[in-house]
């Protein structure tokens, strides 16, 4: 897939046909050693596949439920592939076949590319590669991640399976097991079996999930995929830094997203508890509070309430810790030792952040006490604390 250049994906534009009302772009010039039959029930398929990409995963007819877990990973990468924002195009990218290969028992490696045309230059969006198993006239798609992995071991530590390919770092491992444990047990939820995927760097949980390229992961390091499904979890883990494997900031956001809906979350509070049990970008909690504490004694007339709606940052580069983050993990650590942690949820599910924060504000004095008008004055007594 890599091997597609420029030039290529202009070819494929000029001599590319779809048929009516499909969105699958299938070049002329394009082999496929299937017959017609099959070719004709493959191409509507994948329509109706892309054609419900952007639904939630489970809603999507085209998915075999027994491997919605690996594939709404793949599934996730997929929605708002065809968009442009800079041109304010929805379906700037169009998809491209780019390659069917029968692998035996009515099952298909099948190839597509995102591409979109600027001045008759062509730019590569994405290109993915998935399974296509055939029953009866549809076609069902799933992700290749079991194909690709496996010759790796596994091990099993409580409910996660831990697929990697030579060593595991037993000690990284039992941390993982352990801050999972602290999160479930503030979010009130039950563990569920996880399969974690243990991969040197992103670029290779990109190759075994089915995601050869995708624009804005170009020269990225360290991230992960991760999707929850029936009961289950996946996380295909692409490393942290050169020696940890997971981010204790992001788990704590992933966790969060199993048991609250993004539409109600309040961001500044779901970082605020971010802050408090992962820190960020690499930089503890501890080390957050003193530069907290330390902007206390050098601005002994900071205005915390002004710096809190105004979203300014506390350390401004490319890493940036954001006051109004800071300022929510104190008054989350202080409501969960006074009260514990179901008010916090109730401050968390605040809904989403609005011009003045009135409604964090209202959340905020209805679980703690804290007013708007004490605001500043609850902030110093936990700066001086």
């Amino acid at each position: 897939m890599r091997s597609i250049t420029l030039a290529l994906l202009t070819f494929l534009t000029c001599f590319a046909v779809s048929s009516s009302g499909q969105s699958l772009i299938v070049p002329n010039e394009l082999r496929l050693n299937i017959d017609s039959t099959t070719k004709t029930e493959l191409i509507a398929s994948l329509n109706g596949f892309l054609d419900q990409k952007d639904k939630p995963n489970k809603d999507n007819a085209f998915v075999s439920k027994d491997d919605l877990l690996e594939m709404s990973a793949l599934l996730d990468e997929f929605k708002g592939v065809d968009k442009n924002p800079q041109l304010k195009d929805d379906h700037f990218y169009k998809p491209y076949l780019t390659n069917v290969v029968t692998v035996g028992d009515n099952t298909f490696l099948v190839q597509l590319a995102y591409a979109g045309i600027i001045e008759n230059k062509s730019i590569l969006r994405a290109n993915f590669t998935l399974y296509a198993k055939k029953r009866g006239d549809l076609f069902y798609f799933y992700c290749p991640l079991n194909q690709n992995t496996a010759s790796w071991k596994t091990k099993k530590m409580d409910y996660i399976t831990f697929h990697f390919k030579d060593t595991l770092n037993t000690a990284e491992a039992k941390a993982y097991l352990a801050f999972l444990n602290l999160c479930d047990k503030k979010l009130n939820v039950m563990p569920e079996p996880l399969a974690f995927y243990d991969c040197d760097n992103f670029p290779e949980a990109c190759q075994i999930l089915g995601v050869g390229y995708k624009l804005n992961y170009a020269g990225v390091r360290y991230n992960d995929f991760t999707s929850h499904e029936n009961g289950a979890t996946l996380e295909i883990n692409g490393g942290y830094t050169e020696n940890q494997r997971f981010d204790r900031h992001d788990t704590w956001h992933d966790r969060l997203h199993m048991v609250l809906s993004t539409t109600i979350i309040n961001r500044p509070v779901d970082e605020g508890c971010a802050y408090l049990f992962g820190g960020s970008w690499g930089t503890p909690w501890g080390d957050i509070l003193a530069m907290f504490k330390q902007y206390g004694v050098q601005h002994p007339d900071a205005d915390w309430m002004k710096l809190y709606v105004n979203s300014d940052k506390l350390r401004d580069d490319d890493k940036p810790i954001y006051f109004a983050y800071v300022i929510n993990a104190l008054f989350v650590q202080k409501i969960d030792k006074e009260k514990g942690f179901t008010p916090v949820m109730q401050l968390l599910s605040s809904g989403p952040r609005e011009k003045g924060d009135e409604n964090y504000f209202k959340a905020l004095e209805k679980v703690s006490g804290i007013s708007k008008a004490d605001f500043n004055q609850q902030v110093w007594d936990l700066v001086k604390q």
